[in-house]
């Protein structure tokens, strides 16, 4: 069928092909993207916004570098067996033991950069209290046909896909790691996930706080389409907020939070 979708082993002194496996099932759903129109929220503290504002460049940060110690790693059922999606190839083409390929797809998690969003129609109170720090705090809001009108062909967008340590990742791609996150305690995250791989030429060091993250280009009159407030931000924040924002002589919605600084305290 045409829609099919197999892999195959070449010999590149002479262009033949060697091996081709049977169709693989479900890869063409590996990467997804929502619909364009999808409202997706940035939650962080204001500080990590101003570059946008001021200098139009993004923050990603390295996968390696964020908080969550198993992001772009396998789980522990890629030790013990193969992963529906590439249980046929690795025996159509011989490929024998997943270790090593493991470990090679999971150093990619050094050299790829990641930037977060959330999926939702409405504010999400957990965002606030799982991705700030301070009350000096905003949601970005945008949506996902903006996001790729900002960002143009500088990295790749896919939903994150929420998986337990039962099941095995699909280990023949090098982003399929970086692409699913452990159902506990992430699964309210609903994600949007925006990939940054620098060029193969370009040198990062892994213990160099400067190579922890990268800044890509991105147009905020573009990529924000609204502003909210942490619930319970002050006037002083919020007047500075704005200010930040008119001399940057951008123009789009802030408003206060829709929960109430009570509603916020109670919501478990």
């Amino acid at each position: 069928m045409k829609n099919e979708i197999r892999m195959g082993i070449k010999n590149l002194n002479t262009g033949e092909i060697l091996r081709v496996s049977r169709p693989l099932p479900g890869v063409a759903e590996l990467f997804t993207v929502p619909p364009p129109h999808t409202i997706v929220w940035k939650y962080g503290d204001y500080d990590k916004f101003t570059g946008l504002l001021s200098e139009k460049q993004f923050y990603f940060r390295r996968a390696d570098q964020l908080p969550d110690i198993y992001e772009g790693k396998f789980t522990p059922a890629n030790q013990t067996k193969k992963s529906t999606m590439f249980a046929d190839a690795f025996a159509d083409l011989r490929l024998g033991d997943s270790a090593e390929i493991i470990n090679i797809q999971e150093s990619h998690r050094r050299r790829t950069f990641l930037n977060c969003w959330h999926k939702n129609r409405f504010e999400n109170p957990r965002m606030w209290r799982e991705h700030t720090k301070s009350t000096d705090s905003v949601a970005l809001i945008s949506r996902v046909k903006t996001l790729a009108a900002a960002l143009g062909n500088q990295c790749q967008a896919a939903n994150v896909r929420y998986v337990g340590d039962d099941e095995a990742l699909p280990e023949l791609h090098s982003l399929s790691a970086l692409v699913h996150k452990r159902r506990a305690p992430y699964f309210f995250e609903d994600e949007l996930r925006l990939i940054y791989q620098p060029s193969p030429m370009e040198e990062i060091y892994l213990d160099q706080p400067r190579d922890y993250f990268r800044l890509v280009p991105a147009e905020p009159a573009i990529l924000i389409e609204g502003l909210r407030f942490h619930p319970e931000a002050s006037a002083d924040f919020k007047t500075r907020v704005r200010a930040d924002i008119a001399r940057a002589g951008l123009r789009f919605p802030i408003n206060d939070s829709d929960l109430t600084s009570k509603g916020f305290a109670v919501i478990s």
